[in-house]
């Protein structure tokens, strides 16, 4: 925590200090340092060479690991793989706000980023009360262009029905009414019935 800007970061008495906070004896650090090839020279790593020289001879195939609760996961070491696993490793009841979050997230790994599940399936998503009330507005509406044009229909009819009764019944010559048989709903059928 000391040594955590740039400045400091490289400085060898906030290195040390470090080091001593941290019950690191530097003497040791800087002989296993010197004895792998130093920091001076580009000179190659003599430790690291002896290592990866062993592990050929011996045939050991090294594949990306992590342990997680003193378990090996082992392979293509992918985020939400470790997610699981670290999350996994809690009782029940007891994982973190973030792993109950971000479990049942399809990108995990920008769950945990921004601190909640934000896709663009769940932006798209439609609440049942949204979509009842959008279905029973269209149907409303759809009944009603229904209504008026059934509503025109019957007029259309009533009004065809009434040219051609005119054409074909003779005109009451005395009142010269022009009723027809035909009654409108506008019409009021006085005493005397519908024809006068």
């Amino acid at each position: 925590y000391r040594c955590d800007t740039e400045d400091f970061f490289t400085n060898m008495d906030c290195i040390k200090d470090a080091m001593a906070h941290a019950g690191i004896d530097n003497s040791k650090i800087n002989q296993c340092m010197t004895d792998s090839g130093g920091l001076k020279d580009d000179a190659p790593n003599a430790l690291l060479q002896d290592q990866l020289a062993a592990k050929d001879s011996s045939g050991v195939v090294i594949l990306p690991a992590a342990f997680v609760n003193g378990a090996a996961i082992r392979g293509a070491l992918e985020f939400e793989v470790v997610f699981k696993a670290i999350c996994a490793g809690y009782l029940a009841g007891t994982q973190p706000g973030i792993c109950k979050e971000c479990a049942s997230c399809p990108d995990e790994h920008t769950c945990v980023v921004n601190g909640f599940c934000h896709t663009p399936k769940a932006e798209g998503a439609v609440s049942n009360q949204v979509f009842l009330v959008s279905m029973l507005g269209l149907t409303v509406l759809f009944g009603c262009g229904i209504f008026i044009q059934w509503r025109r229909a019957q007029r259309q009819t009533r009004d065809q029905v009434r040219s051609i009764l005119a054409e074909y019944m003779p005109l009451d010559e005395e009142n010269k009414l022009g009723s027809t048989a035909i009654v409108d709903d506008e019409d009021e059928i006085g005493a005397e019935g519908v024809f006068s």
